[in-house]
Order: C-alpha cells, then sequence, then structure tokens
C-alpha cells in the first residue's frame, strides 16, 4: 500500500521534469526502510534511496514526499544526501542535465528545484556551481549564490561548435 501510494505520489510530480515517455514507465523505488503518515502526508525513503523512472534517476540518503491537504496532490519533494543526485533528461532534443546537492528540493506547485549545499548543475558541457543554485523550469530561469564564506559562483559555458560544413560539390566542367 505505501509503495503504490508513493508510486502515484511521484508519477504526479514528475510531469515537468520528465519526458513525455519517461511518465509512461514503471517506476522503480529501492531503499533500506520506508514510512507514510497519511495524516500529515510526509512519506520518508531511508538509506541508499534509488528511484529510477524512465530517463529520471535520483539517488539519496533520504527522500522526503510532502503532500498537500487531503493527500491529493505533491506538494514538493526533498532528497538529502552527500551528495543526493538528479539526472533526467528534460526534453527529446535536449541533453540528460544531471545535479548534485546536499538538498535537492522541487517545489512541485511553483516547478522550482533548489540545490543547497556545494550545488552543482550541468548540461550540454554548461555547469553551473554555488552553494544555492535555483531553477525556475517554467520561466527557465536559473540562479546561483555563493555562501557565507565565499560569496562566488562558478559557471562554465562552452564553446560553441561550428556548424559542420557541408562539402561544395565540384564546380561543373565546361562542355567542349
Amino acid at each position: 500500500m505505501l509503495l503504490l501510494a508513493f508510486v502515484a505520489v511521484v508519477v504526479s510530480a514528475g510531469k515537468s521534469w520528465a519526458l513525455p515517455e519517461d511518465r509512461q514507465q514503471p517506476m522503480h523505488i529501492e531503499s533500506d526502510s520506508a514510512s507514510r503518515d497519511d495524516r500529515s502526508g510526509i512519506t520518508i525513503y531511508v538509506g541508499s534511496v534509488r528511484i529510477d523512472q524512465g530517463t529520471m534517476h535520483i539517488e539519496a540518503d533520504k527522500v522526503t514526499v510532502y503532500m498537500t491537504a487531503g493527500n491529493k496532490q505533491v506538494e514538493r519533494i526533498v532528497c538529502n544526501g552527500k551528495p543526493a543526485t538528479y539526472q533526467q533528461k528534460p526534453k527529446p532534443d535536449a541533453e540528460i542535465a544531471k545535479a548534485h546537492a546536499e538538498v535537492i528540493e522541487y517545489q512541485v506547485a511553483k516547478d522550482f528545484i533548489v540545490l543547497t549545499g556545494a550545488a552543482h548543475l550541468e548540461q550540454g558541457g554548461s555547469t553551473l556551481e554555488g552553494e544555492l543554485v535555483t531553477y525556475d523550469i517554467a520561466k527557465d530561469l536559473m540562479q546561483a549564490r555563493g555562501s557565507e564564506s565565499n560569496r562566488r559562483i562558478r559557471m562554465v559555458i562552452p564553446p560553441q561548435q561550428p556548424a559542420a560544413a557541408t562539402p561544395t560539390p565540384p564546380a561543373p566542367t565546361p562542355a567542349h
């Protein structure tokens, strides 16, 4: 029962993060233990948590799922680890997005991801690192902030690859 409740929760939550095909795939969840409090709407998975669904892969020490009142929809998902990791192919023509941080929080209604603690986000050779990285999925907007001791962030933008040159066909030879 606990597993079925969580599968329904995460399947409905993953609509923004996932390729359409990912949502149609079965979700596989592994952990050392799990508990669900129907009253509070909180499900907690602890111990080497692995979640796979299509191209999505999450690894964390602990994953907590918070439901809205009445346990109707997922409000947020929080992954804790040293680090917690997430990867998924967001669109058919996009490269896999990879993230890791001590805490990865997905705010479902806002379509917003917060990476906290040695946060790192990369896709297509570009990377963004800081103590805090936020990603507004709907607006395709990322922001980063350094730590109290080191207020700097780090970003790497790879050079643009030149378009593949198409060979020019040889000029026709004049007929004699």
